[in-house]
């Protein structure tokens, strides 16, 4: 049984050592005016002015772990597919210099956008946990992702969130082999490099409290012609240095399938 507080302490370390972690951690419910008030640009970022995408994808049982209090939807009863797979928590605009543009423009989300790509596209490739599928479709967590990254582009919206899904990276079956067990890290790059065909370098790996398997992110070129994403490139040392995983990698199960198992030892 994990306790969640070292995780805390430790996610507001990396909030205040660590400027790269902020356009991330601001999903992870935090307060988003202090991490505005701590790293924000000095001026509304021109679109287009970036140089590549930082593509991360989440591990959603480790999230659900850590928000277990919420009894989020998606946490609750899960899709088996999250089981087996990293989900897509965004797709980012970067410079070579390691900063980052935001919130370019006040063009606001268009919900429209989720039925021209397929809502069981989003559902199943770029979920929110935190709500229920048979409610009405709430657009938090994708006009967070637009405005603050996607209206820095220079793309429609439809084409912002499409080049994130065309993007989505294939999580390891080995991944799913340990489920709720753990692995070497350098087992995890390898398969990761293997499987993906990966000639440009290693995946970034981002654990919590340093041992938890929550986010893996690889960069992806700008396309010249029209800013989309093209092909896959090795990251730049300010995307490879959030890599935060020690040598052993802990893969999370669901919380409800670990309490399954112990209602199965009590029967």
């Amino acid at each position: 049984m994990r306790i969640s507080m070292g995780y805390a302490v430790c996610l507001l370390v990396q909030v205040v050592g660590a400027k790269k972690n902020l356009r991330a951690v601001v999903n992870n419910d935090l307060d988003v005016s202090s991490v505005e008030s701590i790293k924000s640009p000095s001026k509304i970022e021109k679109a287009k002015s970036f140089d590549f995408y930082v593509l991360s994808m989440s591990y959603q049982p480790e999230f659900c772990h850590m928000k277990r209090k919420f009894s989020y939807a998606g946490c609750e009863k899960p899709q088996d597919f999250w089981r087996k797979n990293l989900t897509i928590h965004g797709m980012w605009p970067e410079d070579e210099d390691g900063s980052w543009p935001s919130n370019c423009s006040n063009e606001k989300f268009n919900p429209q956008t989720v039925d021209d790509l397929g809502e069981d596209r989003f559902y199943h490739f770029w979920p929110d946990v935190k709500l229920n599928p048979k409610h009405s479709l709430e657009y938090t967590f994708y006009e967070h992702e637009w405005e603050k990254h996607g209206t820095c582009t220079g793309l429609s919206q439809d084409d912002y969130f499409d080049t994130a899904l065309r993007h989505f990276l294939p999580t390891p079956e080995v991944v799913h082999e340990n489920y709720g067990s753990s692995i070497p890290k350098d087992t995890l790059l390898s398969t990761y490099r293997d499987e993906n065909y990966d000639e440009v370098g290693d995946v970034v790996l981002v654990c919590s409290g340093g041992k938890y398997l929550s986010e893996v992110r690889i960069c992806v070129a700008k396309s010249r012609a029209d800013n989309s994403g093209s092909k896959r490139i090795k990251c730049i040392h300010e995307v490879e240095d959030e890599g935060s995983c020690g040598e052993v990698v802990h893969i999370a199960k669901f919380y409800v399938d670990e309490e399954e198992v112990v209602e199965l030892k009590e029967k």
